[in-house]
Protein backbone atom coordinates (compact mmCIF):
# COMPACT_ATOMS: atom_id res chain seq x y z
CA UNK A 1 0.00 0.00 0.00
CA UNK A 2 3.09 2.35 0.61
CA UNK A 3 4.05 1.81 -3.05
CA UNK A 4 0.46 3.21 -4.14
CA UNK A 5 0.90 6.39 -2.14
CA UNK A 6 4.75 6.85 -2.93
CA UNK A 7 3.66 6.43 -6.74
CA UNK A 8 0.82 9.06 -6.34
CA UNK A 9 3.01 11.52 -4.49
CA UNK A 10 5.43 11.29 -7.16
CA UNK A 11 2.61 11.58 -9.97
CA UNK A 12 1.23 14.68 -8.33
CA UNK A 13 4.66 16.38 -8.01
CA UNK A 14 5.65 15.58 -11.56
CA UNK A 15 2.45 16.65 -12.94
CA UNK A 16 2.50 19.63 -11.15
CA UNK A 17 5.85 20.53 -12.35
CA UNK A 18 5.65 19.43 -15.51
CA UNK A 19 2.61 22.10 -15.72
CA UNK A 20 4.33 24.87 -14.01
CA UNK A 21 7.82 24.92 -16.02
CA UNK A 22 7.24 22.19 -19.02
CA UNK A 23 6.64 22.99 -22.07
CA UNK A 24 3.82 20.74 -24.85
CA UNK A 25 5.27 17.73 -24.71
CA UNK A 26 5.69 17.44 -20.72
CA UNK A 27 2.66 18.80 -20.43
CA UNK A 28 1.08 15.84 -22.88
CA UNK A 29 3.21 12.96 -21.43
CA UNK A 30 2.29 14.26 -17.60
CA UNK A 31 -1.64 13.83 -18.90
CA UNK A 32 -1.09 10.63 -20.59
CA UNK A 33 0.15 8.76 -17.21
CA UNK A 34 -2.76 10.13 -15.32
CA UNK A 35 -5.37 9.11 -17.40
CA UNK A 36 -3.26 5.65 -17.57
CA UNK A 37 -2.88 5.99 -13.56
CA UNK A 38 -6.42 6.51 -13.14
CA UNK A 39 -7.87 3.75 -15.35
CA UNK A 40 -5.64 1.16 -13.69
CA UNK A 41 -7.04 2.39 -10.59
CA UNK A 42 -10.15 1.61 -12.29
CA UNK A 43 -9.95 -1.54 -13.09
CA UNK A 44 -7.29 -3.20 -10.82
CA UNK A 45 -8.09 -6.78 -8.80
CA UNK A 46 -7.19 -6.71 -5.62
CA UNK A 47 -3.52 -6.62 -4.69
CA UNK A 48 -2.89 -10.23 -3.99
CA UNK A 49 -4.85 -11.83 -7.23
CA UNK A 50 -3.09 -8.70 -8.99
CA UNK A 51 -0.14 -10.70 -10.46
CA UNK A 52 -0.86 -13.86 -9.94
CA UNK A 53 -1.76 -14.24 -13.80
CA UNK A 54 -1.27 -11.47 -16.98
CA UNK A 55 -3.57 -8.30 -16.26
CA UNK A 56 -5.20 -7.97 -19.51
CA UNK A 57 -7.25 -4.80 -18.78
CA UNK A 58 -3.42 -3.05 -17.54
CA UNK A 59 -1.97 -4.34 -20.82
CA UNK A 60 -4.84 -2.84 -22.47
CA UNK A 61 -3.88 0.30 -20.64
CA UNK A 62 -0.31 -0.17 -21.53
CA UNK A 63 -0.39 -0.57 -25.23
CA UNK A 64 -3.08 2.49 -25.39
CA UNK A 65 0.05 4.58 -23.36
CA UNK A 66 2.73 3.27 -25.36
CA UNK A 67 0.59 4.06 -28.55
CA UNK A 68 0.17 7.89 -27.19
CA UNK A 69 4.05 7.71 -26.58
CA UNK A 70 5.38 7.15 -29.58
CA UNK A 71 2.99 9.81 -31.39
CA UNK A 72 4.47 12.23 -28.52
CA UNK A 73 7.96 11.20 -29.34
CA UNK A 74 7.70 11.50 -33.09
CA UNK A 75 6.08 14.86 -33.15
CA UNK A 76 8.65 16.62 -29.93
CA UNK A 77 11.18 18.66 -30.06
CA UNK A 78 13.06 16.87 -27.24
CA UNK A 79 14.94 13.31 -27.09
CA UNK A 80 14.07 12.13 -23.25
CA UNK A 81 10.14 11.61 -24.71
CA UNK A 82 12.23 8.76 -26.33
CA UNK A 83 13.28 7.04 -23.25
CA UNK A 84 9.85 7.27 -21.80
CA UNK A 85 8.27 5.01 -24.50
CA UNK A 86 11.40 2.51 -24.83
CA UNK A 87 10.65 2.46 -20.64
CA UNK A 88 7.01 1.92 -22.29
CA UNK A 89 8.02 -0.54 -24.59
CA UNK A 90 9.21 -2.83 -21.67
CA UNK A 91 6.23 -2.88 -19.87
CA UNK A 92 4.24 -4.30 -22.68
CA UNK A 93 6.48 -6.99 -23.09
CA UNK A 94 6.37 -7.72 -19.63
CA UNK A 95 3.54 -8.41 -19.98
CA UNK A 96 3.72 -10.27 -23.27
CA UNK A 97 6.27 -12.40 -21.16
CA UNK A 98 3.81 -13.12 -19.21
CA UNK A 99 1.35 -14.77 -21.29
CA UNK A 100 3.93 -16.26 -23.22
CA UNK A 101 5.70 -18.11 -19.87
CA UNK A 102 2.75 -19.09 -17.00
CA UNK A 103 5.40 -20.15 -15.25
CA UNK A 104 6.95 -16.90 -14.58
CA UNK A 105 7.27 -15.50 -11.11
CA UNK A 106 4.95 -13.26 -9.98
CA UNK A 107 7.18 -11.52 -8.36
CA UNK A 108 9.83 -11.09 -11.73
CA UNK A 109 5.97 -9.61 -13.16
CA UNK A 110 5.25 -6.94 -10.78
CA UNK A 111 8.54 -5.60 -10.75
CA UNK A 112 8.99 -5.22 -14.33
CA UNK A 113 5.21 -3.66 -14.37
CA UNK A 114 6.02 -1.06 -11.62
CA UNK A 115 9.32 -0.08 -11.65
CA UNK A 116 9.03 1.28 -14.49
CA UNK A 117 6.53 3.82 -14.44
CA UNK A 118 8.90 5.40 -11.52
CA UNK A 119 11.46 5.91 -13.74
CA UNK A 120 9.36 6.95 -16.44
CA UNK A 121 8.71 9.93 -14.23
CA UNK A 122 12.05 10.37 -13.15
CA UNK A 123 12.47 11.31 -16.71
CA UNK A 124 9.32 13.39 -16.83
CA UNK A 125 10.46 15.54 -14.11
CA UNK A 126 14.47 15.71 -15.49
CA UNK A 127 13.43 16.53 -19.28
CA UNK A 128 11.15 19.49 -17.71
CA UNK A 129 14.37 20.45 -15.85
CA UNK A 130 16.19 20.48 -18.76
CA UNK A 131 13.39 22.42 -20.60
CA UNK A 132 13.01 24.83 -17.91
CA UNK A 133 17.05 25.15 -17.94
CA UNK A 134 17.19 25.84 -21.70
CA UNK A 135 14.31 28.36 -22.01
CA UNK A 136 15.80 30.37 -18.94
CA UNK A 137 19.28 30.51 -20.83
CA UNK A 138 18.44 30.50 -24.78
CA UNK A 139 14.62 32.00 -24.79
CA UNK A 140 11.43 30.16 -25.72
CA UNK A 141 11.83 27.17 -28.01
CA UNK A 142 9.34 24.97 -30.27
CA UNK A 143 7.99 22.43 -28.61
CA UNK A 144 6.95 20.34 -31.10
CA UNK A 145 8.43 19.18 -34.89
CA UNK A 146 6.56 20.01 -37.91
CA UNK A 147 7.93 16.65 -39.77
CA UNK A 148 4.75 16.97 -41.94
CA UNK A 149 5.83 19.71 -43.78
CA UNK A 150 9.30 18.86 -43.48
CA UNK A 151 9.00 15.49 -45.57
CA UNK A 152 7.19 17.01 -48.38
CA UNK A 153 9.69 18.99 -50.57
CA UNK A 154 8.25 22.20 -52.21
CA UNK A 155 6.69 21.99 -55.63
CA UNK A 156 9.22 23.42 -58.02
CA UNK A 157 8.91 26.65 -59.31
CA UNK A 158 7.49 26.85 -62.69
CA UNK A 159 10.26 27.93 -65.19
CA UNK A 160 10.81 31.99 -65.69
CA UNK A 161 9.30 33.30 -68.88
CA UNK A 162 11.40 36.04 -70.71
Amino acid sequence: MAFFYVFFVLLSVTCLFAFWRGGGPERAVAVLFSIAWLASLATSAPFPERYHGVAYHTLAIDVLLLICLLAVSRRANRAWPVVATSLQALIVLAHLARMLSAHEIAFVYMVMTTIWPFLQLFIVIAGTAFHWRRTAIHGAEPSWTHFLHSAVPPPPEPPANS
